[in-house]
């Protein structure tokens, strides 16, 4: 594992900040060439991806924060100070379901303040997020966090001993969960760019990214390892955790709205035939 690309002293540029960094690089290019294709004004995309961004990494930290309380007790300031308590430098602690939740919260409010195609802008930035998740779970990789159960099966990864995952498995084979959810982002992303041969409606790329990643992510956290104030609920019979549940409405989302544009888009054409009318 990676965590650390270049440290000088107390200044370390961490694996997984760089790929989130690079994630929205490539997907703020990638989609302005997609704004392009459809239309819309040089600059659409670097105007939106800023507020995303912003959002972004603030839901991220915030629902981190939420489900991990215990962790800022008795120092609050960690939550947004780059200098921590402990003397590291820079803010670790992250979920990326709230980062899409913060985003897109902050993409819908842009774009109805500036009074821009909704719809046809969530098409076009849907890849990016897909191909943002599976860049960045590269990262997660590499820090070696979000990782999954103890496992005896051929693609068990043992990681080091100072990384969150083999301090807590030292010298064990776990489940790369990280690595599932980019191999899933990246076939996502595909997915939705070949997808579009057959669109029919705006909102169609969006919807599909919806249902697509919702459905991994509820599989994949049943593999993976929480704490316990990262469950909705958490007994013998029944484990939900906070991400599961999101990516449970995401789903509801996804499909609904997949079903709702499409009959919209149905209704335009039979709304411009003229009714025939007869002459006596």
């Amino acid at each position: 594992m990676l965590p650390e690309l270049v440290r000088i002293g107390p200044v370390a540029v961490y694996t997984y900040g760089f790929a989130i960094t690079l994630a929205f690089l490539l997907g703020i290019l990638l989609a302005e060439k997609r704004a392009r294709r459809v239309g819309l004004a040089s600059g659409t995309i670097w105007g939106l991806s800023m507020w995303i961004m912003i959002a972004s990494l603030v839901g991220a930290r915030l629902l981190y924060v939420l489900t991990h309380v215990d962790e800022f007790q008795g120092h609050w300031l960690d939550v947004v100070n780059p200098v921590q308590s402990d003397g590291r430098f820079g803010i670790a602690g992250m979920v990326l379901l709230g980062g899409v939740a913060g985003g897109t919260a902050a993409a819908i409010l842009y774009i109805r303040r500036h009074q821009l195609p909704l719809w046809t802008l969530a098409d076009v930035i849907a890849p990016s997020l897909a191909l943002g998740i599976a860049i960045g779970r590269l990262g997660c990789f590499a820090n070696g966090c979000c990782y999954g159960h103890p496992t005896e099966a051929f693609c068990g990864v043992v990681f080091p001993r100072e990384s969150l995952a083999g301090s807590h498995f030292p010298g064990v084979p776990v489940l790369p969960t990280q690595l599932f959810e980019s191999a899933w982002g990246f076939l996502l992303f595909g997915f939705l760019l070949f997808s579009e041969r057959w669109k029919k409606f705006t909102g169609f790329t969006f919807s599909l990214f919806l249902i697509g990643y919702a459905l991994f992510r509820i599989w994949v956290d049943t593999v993976r390892i929480y704490g316990p104030g990262e469950f909705l609920v958490n007994s013998e019979s029944l484990r939900v955790t906070v991400s599961q549940g999101l990516s449970a409405a995401m789903l509801v989302w996804g499909v609904w709205l997949f079903f709702h544009l499409k009959g919209k888009a149905a209704e335009i054409p039979a709304r411009k035939r003229a009714p025939i009318r007869r002459v006596k």
